[in-house]
């Protein structure tokens, strides 16, 4: 399945942002986010266990079907948001690495 990079761009961001110090589990509602980001739960399920998968997060992963558990963002995971989080380096990264993103 080919990911939607914005979506995992506001996926971070979001994930970052709800965080706690020290790292404990969070819920993450799957349709809850789905909503905000006006996409379907399976969607962001999809890009939750890439972003896992891809040593981005950290989690134990899906609860019930219907939530995931995150626990913090990997070290990977915070050098990629610092340099994706402001939107016109975003902007640049994506035209140098996808020149067919819009």
């Amino acid at each position: 399945m080919r990911q939607d990079v914005d979506l995992l761009r506001v996926i971070l961001i979001s994930l970052e942002a709800a965080e706690r110090s020290p790292p404990e589990p969070i819920f993450v509602g799957l349709r809850e986010l789905a909503a905000s980001f006006a996409t379907s739960p399976l969607d962001i399920l999809n890009h939750l266990e890439y972003l896992a998968q891809s040593e981005l997060i950290e989690g134990p992963g899906v609860y019930l079907e219907e939530e995931f558990l995150f626990r913090k963002l990997t070290r990977k995971g915070r050098v990629l948001v610092d340099a994706i989080r402001d939107l016109d380096d975003w902007t640049k990264v994506k035209s140098s690495y996808l020149p067919d993103a819009k």
